[in-house]
Formats: structure tokens, sequence, C-alpha cells
């Protein structure tokens, strides 16, 4: 599969201070990229860098093979972006605003009304853009980096300011539009919850670094087991020869163990004959938050 965007050794000093340490991440044509981290990590100076409003110290750049610093607006033709709060005119209407970027871009009626429909504007585009929520502004500045079809959608907080209903059917949107369109979307968060909905690949980012780059499938694919069994001597001794010291903890409900290659019905008959009184064995699944806490606060690296 194609990537769409190549960064690689990315990186960014202001003010004297490293703000992005030598970023390299892809993202393929449908992928849906989580950039996951603290406020404060880098999330916004690099996408900042990824559609050229600050120069990079160090490193390149790649959309669709074309180099951002060498042929920048070739480059730049293929992505739509909402970096921030999207920058657009509190005085005119969402209709007149898209007008007003679809004559810059040669576009024409349809294509503004097909991205209306697909933000979910119709009903109010016509009203002046000072009237807006801020997430009904997060659907307008979407419309805005949709209409000229691209190849790489950049979005920086995108849920900001959008009721439950709203980041619901936000999240289809993207999940149809890289699905439909083939487009790759890279998604800077810091909601947990939203990227795991919502994202197939997630890059964990902590004081201007990737401490891991994972997919979501991957980090809730566990190996991990919770054998319901008493506690005993004996049977802490048995899983620790079958599965090794580090793989076997203990919980209020039992054992806790990490498989890794071993197969889960091989253990399982061990553990039956030896006599141990199971009353439960089943797959614990992963959760991003509990990958987060390990990556990003200090656990493995």
């Amino acid at each position: 599969m194609e990537n769409v965007l190549e960064v690689s050794h990315l990186s960014k000093k202001i003010g004297g201070r490293d703000i992005i340490k030598n970023l390299s991440f892809s993202i393929k044509a449908g992928e849906i990229f989580g950039f996951l981290g603290p406020n404060g990590a880098g999330k916004t100076t690099t996408i900042r860098m990824m559609v050229d409003l600050i120069a990079m110290d160090e490193g390149t750049i790649q959309i669709l093979g074309n180099d951002i610093t060498k042929d920048r607006e070739k480059t730049l033709a293929g992505i739509g972006a909402v970096v921030e709060n999207p920058e657009l005119y509190s005085y005119l209407s969402g209709l007149e605003n898209l007008r007003q970027i679809a004559r810059i871009r040669g576009l024409g009626e349809d294509k503004i009304q097909e991205v209306v429909a697909l933000v979910g504007l119709t009903g109010r585009i016509k009203d002046k853009m000072r009237k807006y929520s801020l997430g009904m502004k997060q659907r307008l500045g979407l419309a805005a980096a949709l209409l000229s079809d691209p190849k790489l959608l950049i979005l920086d907080e995108p849920t900001n300011g959008l009721d439950p209903n709203g980041i619901i059917e936000f999240r289809a949107i993207l999940k149809r539009m890289a699905r439909e369109k083939n487009m790759a979307v890279f998604v800077s968060s810091h909601i947990l919850g939203e990227v795991q909905q919502l994202c197939d690949t997630v890059a964990f980012v902590e004081n201007g670094e990737i401490t891991a780059i994972e997919s979501l499938a991957g980090i809730t694919r566990s190996r991990r087991y919770l054998l319901e069994a008493p506690e005993a001597p004996e049977t802490t001794l048995l899983l620790q020869n079958l599965l090794g010291e580090g793989a076997v903890k203990k919980n209020a409900e039992g054992y806790l163990l990490d498989l890794g290659s071993a197969e889960p019905h091989q253990v399982l008959k061990r553990i039956i004959l030896a006599d141990v009184p199971v009353t439960g064995f089943a797959r614990q699944t992963k959760e991003l938050e509990e990958r987060y806490m390990e990556v990003i606060k200090g656990g493995i690296r």
C-alpha cells in the first residue's frame, strides 16, 4: 500500500530548546493515524511543519513523493488541514466562506454542497460564522479542508467543542472518507478514547519524541489471560515454571498471566492436570489507556 506521508528525522528548536527531536513516521492511503501525547508534547509544532507554516531545522517531509522544501506548491496541493482553530471570516456566513475558498481553487457550487452535507452543516450553512459554536466552526473548517479532495487530511484536536453526538458523527465521517476515498488521515489528540475509537495506528509522543508506533489492533489483541483460581504457593510455582516469573501476577480474582508465545489451551491443560481448582480462564483485553501509561508515563520503552 502506498505511503501518502513520509516524515524522516524531523527536528526543530525554538528559543534554543529542542521541541521536536528526530521524528520519523509514515501514513498509508486509507489509514487513520493517531498522534497521541500530552499537551506540550510537540504535536502542534509537528503539524505546523507538515503544512509548512514553520520551517524544520532538520529532516524531510514528503507527500505522495513530493518534498515540501523542494516543491512546496505541488506538495501542499495534496493536503487538507485544520490546524488549531479554523482561520475563517466571522462576518461571513459559512457558505460565503466556502465560496471564497472554492473560487480561489476553481471549484463549483456542487462541490461546496457535497462537503457541507458531508460534515452535517446543511441547516446552518447560511448563518454568519460568528453565530457558530466551536463545534460548528470545527465542522466548517473540515468542510473547507475537504473542498479540494485531499489525499492527506491533517486534523489538530478535531473534536474540540463537539458534543457527544457530534463526536460520533465526526468519527463516522473520517472513517468513511478513509475507507471510500482511500484518504490518509492524521489526527493529533490527547484524548485517549477518541484515538482508540477512531485510529488504525497510533504514535505515542512525549517531549518532542516518538516513544512507540503501534497498531491499535496489536494493542488490544492481548496475550494476557485471567486465571480464576485460589492463590496458593504450589499454583504460583507451577505458573512461574510454565511461563516465567515475570509473566505471572496476582490480583484479587486470581492470576494475571502473560502467555507470550504459549498456546492458551496447552497452558490450561497443564494447569488442570496439576489439579488446580480453576473456576475461570479468559483473555483480558488491553486498553489504549493502559498502553499509554506504559509508554508515556515511564513504563515500558
